[in-house]
């Protein structure tokens, strides 16, 4: 042992015999109703001693095995503090998976702790911080559910630094998740950082989990934040650690407009389904000896799992590579083992995905999925046949892919998809000849009300109108996009999407106590200048929907095509009065369904 390890040491024992620790507390904070939320209790060393830095502290604890020892006297101390500052807001404490495993963890003196200090334990959040690995998930599983049976909740801290963080998420299914400080520096000027974190936040939704964006340092941080719908932050833009922490935010810290966010609606291309991760893999026979799996392995070093099939080709378990070296290369393992079958030992429950099922829907099966060996690699099948196999680093490089294209092309007023990606849907549902009704939706009336309310209107206007239609769409199938201006597109593949508009149009003629004054009301409509320079009296806005049912016109053949038939039916709805519907059809008569301020329109 050197001189220095030594003074740590003997620092070390000092520290755990006189408690010479000191607790700070950090904010975080609430973006929805802009408060403080809790409070992390951060632990600090002696200030004249070497082991000041946390860091230094635990490696040192780690080192000679007092890991546990330290790691109870830190809770001690920050909830005996916490207490004493009359605090009400959740605690968020900091401790190791290591420590918590130790077969000498003295269980239930965390409780203890907390009643003394006349708190309770929901106020209590147990943060488990990645500092060191986490080799047994079963015992790190049992161990926070006897945290979650005495009334704590469970955070994971500093997801995407620590040595296993989505295996750990997925695992261990916490309450709070909390993103390391490198994904939150500088997020406004790193677009590919923006689109990772937006695909966190939409997995932690799906399974009822929050996420915490740690380091938030500089307003220009915490304003993309917000726009990423992130619930809580914590960072010194809000406040420093400290012993005495302030109790009370400056109003003037936040935004007072909250920027648009991205609208996500329609159907995936081909390009955002399971089908594009797929990869070849011939998989093995379930009757297929372990000699047989071992001589697969030994030719594919980099191969780390091997589907096993029946005889009809469908899937029945996955041998992963980990596993059979433990079985195979255990004492006699050749021997007692090598002439049976694969069926005996494979992992019977690996995740198994369709081609068609949206990437998304993938990523949250995988962070809520039970426990497997691993989640490194996942099956592909077709109709419940096998096809080959897909790997979950694939699948995040193709989300966050996925999101940055989002991203790059969305309208910057409403949020939602433009030209290009419409252009790329459109061409695609017309190449694979699906059954889609392309809805043209305009608004009637606009320009005079942008000229007599202000573009502050207007485009309060465009933005309420982007809402109403992606309210009321189908998310799995349907498409919205922004053409520009007051015009916007639905692709529909929904069976019912006559009574989607209706509803639409109703939802939209709901908005007008939101959009005009009382004397406006009353006269259904306002007087404004027309482009000639003469008053006129103008209706209320309405919106005007054409209809087209690409398989109804054969010689649709590519998209110009279509915009043509769409750009008519447009031109017939706007010339009925209020809101309205007019579908082009190439083989019925004409039909008119009168409908009270809502006309349902065909024509031959």
């Amino acid at each position: 042992m050197t001189q220095e390890e030594l003074h740590h040491y003997h620092s070390l024992q000092e520290i755990l015999s006189h408690g010479r620790l000191t607790a700070l507390f950090q904010p975080i904070i609430s973006l929805h109703n802009q408060q403080i939320f809790g409070y992390e209790a951060l632990i600090r060393g002696p200030s004249d001693g070497p082991l000041h830095s946390p860091l230094t502290l635990f490696d040192t604890a780690l080192k000679h095995d007092c890991l546990a020892e330290l790691d109870l006297l830190c809770r001690e101390t920050a909830i005996k503090r916490y207490g004493q500052l009359g605090l009400k807001e959740k605690l968020f404490i900091n401790t190791t998976p290591v420590a918590i495993l130790n077969s000498d963890y003295p269980h239930g003196l965390t409780l203890q702790y907390v009643e003394e200090a006349g708190l309770s334990a929901e106020q209590v959040i147990i943060e488990l911080t990645e500092q060191y690995p986490i080799d047994d998930y079963e015992l790190m599983r049992t161990a926070t559910e006897h945290y979650r049976d005495m009334g704590f909740s469970i955070a994971i801290d500093d997801l995407g630094a620590g040595y296993s963080g989505l295996r750990t998420w997925s695992e261990l299914k916490p309450d709070f998740v909390k993103l390391d400080r490198h994904f939150m520096q500088n997020i406004h000027e790193d677009r590919q950082k923006r689109q990772f974190v937006q695909s966190m936040i939409d997995i932690a939704q799906s399974i009822g989990c929050q996420v915490i964006g740690e380091g938030i340092e500089v307003r220009q941080e915490y304003i993309t934040a917000q726009s990423l719908d992130m619930r809580f932050v914590q960072g010194y833009y809000f406040g420093r650690p400290n012993r005495n922490p302030q109790k009370e935010l400056d109003n003037s810290l936040f935004a007072q407009r909250k920027e648009t966010t991205i609208q996500r609606t329609g159907r995936p291309r081909a390009n955002t389904l399971v089908s594009s991760l797929l990869t070849d893999l011939d998989p093995v026979r379930h009757n297929d000896t372990i000699e047989h799996i071992s001589d697969r392995f030994q030719k594919a070093l980099k191969l780390n799992a091997l589907p096993v099939v029946d005889d009809n080709n469908r899937v029945v378990g996955i041998m992963w590579r980990d596993d059979f070296m433990t079985l195979y290369a255990s004492r006699f393992g050749r021997e007692l083992y090598g002439r049976k079958p694969i069926k005996d030992f494979m992992d019977k429950n690996p995740i198994v995905v369709e081609t068609e099922l949206p990437l998304k829907k993938l990523s949250y099966q995988i962070t809520s999925q039970e426990a497997h060996h691993q989640h490194s690699a996942f099956v592909i099948t077709e109709q419940g046949r096998y096809r080959g196999v897909g790997s979950l680093m694939d699948l995040l490089r193709q989300i966050t892919d996925m999101q940055i294209t989002m991203a790059r092309h969305a309208n910057p007023l409403s949020g939602l998809p433009g030209n290009v990606p419409l252009s790329e849907h459109t061409r695609e549902i017309i190449e694979q000849n699906r059954d889609v009704t392309v809805c043209y939706f305009d608004l009637d009336n606009f320009k005079p009300y942008n000229d007599i309310y202000g573009y502050g209107k207007g485009d309060k206007v465009i933005s309420l109108t982007a809402k109403t239609l992606t309210e009321h769409v189908d998310q799995e199938i349907d498409f919205v996009g922004h053409v520009g201006g007051d015009d916007f597109i639905i692709l529909f593949e929904s069976k019912d999407w006559r009574q989607r508009c209706q509803k639409i149009l109703e939802a939209f003629e709901a908005l007008y106590p939101q959009l005009y004054n009382l004397r406006h009301l009353q006269q259904a409509g306002i007087n404004a200048v027309d482009r000639h320079g003469n008053e006129t009296f103008y209706s209320l806005l309405s919106l005007s929907i054409g209809a087209v049912r690409i398989l109804d016109f054969p010689n649709i053949q590519a998209e110009i095509d279509l915009t043509e038939y769409a750009s008519k039916a447009k031109s017939m709805a706007k010339r009925i009065a209020g809101n309205s519907l007019y579908q082009l059809e190439a083989t019925e008569k004409n039909m008119i369904n009168q409908k009270p301020k809502i006309r349902l329109v065909t024509e031959k």
